[in-house]
């Protein structure tokens, strides 16, 4: 009995050091305790034992979805063959094996199993004395089982069980029987007993942080994910996140039912945050796909890595031209330092009657241009090149940069003149030709109106009823005035450039402005003086390109006796359209002198233009005592007597002129006595110079 007990041991010692290596090999899935009250039936000729009872309990764990090692204890009560038999048998066991099981159905478990062991037995032998007896066991079995949940199973089984003993040196068995069981199998769970659904394959394109906000709704990927679960599941749930990147996991996708084995797919979406605008260098970092589903009722949960690519805050591709909306961040404390400055410099010096979105264009772009930038092609990835390949990756500066770094290609200066122009309230649009960027400003005054102000009207791009002047960034050390006839010559020259035009209020709607974390606002600046030598130059010269050839047309109409007081009336006003006050004095008192009774406005006009109040009063006085009827006259006199805190006259005036033209009420609405005091005033700041109804 001892050699046979001791090989058994071995034996059974080798079993259990194979079943642990291919658990821990294969990854086991599940830890379980199976507890069995059974019935033991002899089936061997006994005159000594009879039927038994007693239970089991069982350890086992699933390995490769279809095996259970397990380590088993058991203890019986086998009773006498016969009531005329001494004593009953007390038996216990311990031992292992291996069983194997499969799921035919969802709820439905089948399973055979084979184990050995080493058991102990006390009895009462026919002589009343006490014995013992052990050896080795062997059974086999097989089960029937239910699946409440995946965790808790009830099955019916039956075992073969024969317990061996050594007599006299031949080997036979003490005991043989069948047990009849009902199993109560109970999962425990273990580390990796959460869910069984794998992420089988995962692709993914490379994310680029100018457009992150789009991957929440667009897929840059996606993930395959397969059911190795052992019946199907419902209600899956797809999500994924990357740490230190995303906000937070985003629902990919959702799948009502997945069966066993199957294989689903869901794009890949993500929530990135602000983070992603600090990545300078590629990168690639860890994602978590994790999948939440139900299996059998109960609520499971698997996670997988994958990988992702997130490319340089700089980068983009040329696939669809409006992207670059996304770089004019009007809202970059660079640019607002910048521009701010800027604009407080014009409306010092800008003139009345000249468009005001023109002068801020105007002054900002002489500013960018005192402070030192200047158009350079980018070396590496030059934009006419790029422009050409809508695939591969170019580099492109954010606004702070090329503030930063004195220059840029044109899609740099481009943002960043455009980025300026809309923190300032003047509507911009970009133009992405072949070789470079134009950037387009939209006129203050409408189509009709910029067409009857402005000698060309090639120089503009009209849409839906706006003019926008074309501006040529690259030419930005060559002055306004040269760049923006130069960006109209483009225009002109490019056939399908206006297919090409974009607002950025539109393109903003599909790419917003990207903000990049941790700007320093602070900008080198050119002093006041040069910002106001440099906006009165170029002003200067945008007014003799579009005065001097008209001016001389006229005087050229004139004839010997230097024009009748009409003809001297137009040409003040052309002077007076175009802010050059002293030549439309001259122009307007020449005509009063001859007669011309409309001059007697204009005299005012300019008079309240050059702040001089008490003198434009005194001429609309005159005008409206000639002739009560001129809305022109009447308006003046109101504007001026409210200049002079003369509000009450000044309402009774507006009134009086906007019964004749309703709508002068919007335009001068500022005259009512509804608003009045610093109120007024302050309401009104920006209506009140300017707009002036010149009487041609």
């Amino acid at each position: 009995m001892r050699d046979l007990t001791g090989r058994a041991s071995k034996a059974f010692a080798f079993a259990a050091l194979a079943a642990i290596v291919a658990a821990a090999s294969a990854g086991a899935q599940d830890v379980r305790i199976r507890v069995a009250p059974d019935i033991l039936i002899p089936i061997a000729d006994s005159d000594t034992f009879g039927l038994g009872g007693g239970g089991s309990f069982v350890m086992d764990m699933d390995v490769l979805g279809f095996m259970a090692p397990y380590l088993g204890a058991d203890i019986r009560y086998v009773s006498p063959a016969s009531s005329d038999s001494s004593g009953s048998l007390m038996l216990a066991s311990g031992g292992l094996g291996l069983g194997v099981f499969a799921f035919p159905l969802p709820r439905i478990k089948i399973g055979a199993s084979g184990g050995s062991g080493i058991y102990v037995g006390s009895y009462t032998d026919p002589s009343g004395d006490p014995q013992m007896s052990g050896n080795v066991f062997w059974k086999a079995g097989a089960e029937l089982g239910y699946r409440v949940s995946p965790s808790f199973t009830i099955s019916a089984g039956a075992s073969y069980i024969d317990l061996l003993n050594k007599v006299e040196g031949l080997v036979g068995s003490f005991y043989k029987g069948v047990s009849v069981s009902l199993v109560a199998d109970i999962g425990l769970g273990s580390k990796n007993s959460e869910g069984r659904a794998a992420l089988q394959s995962s692709e993914s394109t490379p994310v680029y942080p100018i457009v992150a906000f789009d991957y929440a709704k667009g897929p840059f990927g996606a993930v395959s994910i397969r059911n190795a679960e052992t019946a199907e599941i419902r209600d899956v749930e797809i999500w994924f996140r990357a740490e230190g990147y995303t906000a937070g996991p985003v629902l990919c996708a959702k799948v009502p039912y997945l069966g066993k084995g199957g294989v689903t797919s869901a794009p890949l979406l993500a929530d990135f945050s602000d983070q992603v605008m600090s990545v300078t260098e590629n990168v690639k970092v860890r994602g978590e796909v994790q999948i939440s589903y139900t299996l059998l009722g109960e609520p499971r949960t698997a996670k997988a890595e994958t990988t992702i690519s997130i490319m340089h805050r700089n980068a983009l591709t040329w696939a669809d031209p409006k992207i670059l909306a996304s770089f004019v961040s009007p809202n970059d404390p660079a640019v607002l330092d910048s521009s701010k400055f800027l604009a407080g410099v014009i409306r010092s010096k800008a003139r009345m009657e000249l468009d005001s979105n023109l002068q801020y264009a105007l002054g900002i772009f002489e500013g960018l241009r005192l402070t030192g930038i200047a158009w350079t092609a980018d070396p590496q990835t030059p934009y006419a090149r790029m422009r050409s390949a809508p695939t591969e990756v170019d580099y492109v500066q954010y606004p702070y940069q090329t503030i930063a770094y004195r220059g840029g290609d044109s899609d740099d200066i481009a943002a960043l003149y455009a980025a300026e122009l809309e923190s300032v309230g003047v509507p911009a649009a970009l133009l992405p030709l072949d070789a470079e960027v134009l950037v387009a400003f939209k006129m203050t005054g409408a189509e009709a109106a910029t067409k009857s102000s402005f000698s060309d009207s090639g120089d503009f791009i009209f849409v839906d009823g706006e003019a926008w002047a074309p501006v040529k960034v690259s030419a930005l050390r060559e002055g306004f005035l040269r760049a923006w006839s130069e960006g109209a010559a483009l225009v002109k020259s490019t056939p399908n450039a206006r297919e090409r035009f974009y607002k950025l209020a539109d393109a903003w709607r599909r790419y917003p402005p990207a903000g990049v974390p941790g700007i320093t606002a602070a900008t080198k600046k050119p002093s006041e003086d040069q910002v106001r030598a440099a906006f009165d130059n170029a002003v200067s010269l945008v007014v003799a390109k579009e005065v001097t050839p008209r001016a001389e047309r006229m005087k050229l109409s004139f004839g010997p006796d230097g024009g009748t007081g009409r003809q001297r009336n137009s040409l003040g006003v052309l002077y007076a359209r175009y802010g050059m006050y002293a030549q439309a004095l001259a122009e307007f008192q020449a005509a009063a002198r001859l007669g011309h009774e409309s001059a007697a406005v204009n005299i005012g006009n300019v008079a309240f233009l050059t702040g001089d109040y008490k003198t434009a009063a005194a001429w609309f006085e005159k005008a409206t005592a000639d002739r009560p009827e001129d809305v022109a006259a009447i308006i003046g006199l109101a504007r001026s007597l409210y200049e002079l805190d003369r509000y009450e006259e000044a309402d009774a005036l507006f009134r009086k002129a906007t019964d004749y033209i309703p709508e002068l009420a919007e335009r001068y609405g500022y005259l009512s006595a509804k608003l009045t005091g610093s109120t007024a005033r302050a309401s009104a700041v920006m209506d009140r110079g300017g707009g002036m109804l010149w009487d041609d």
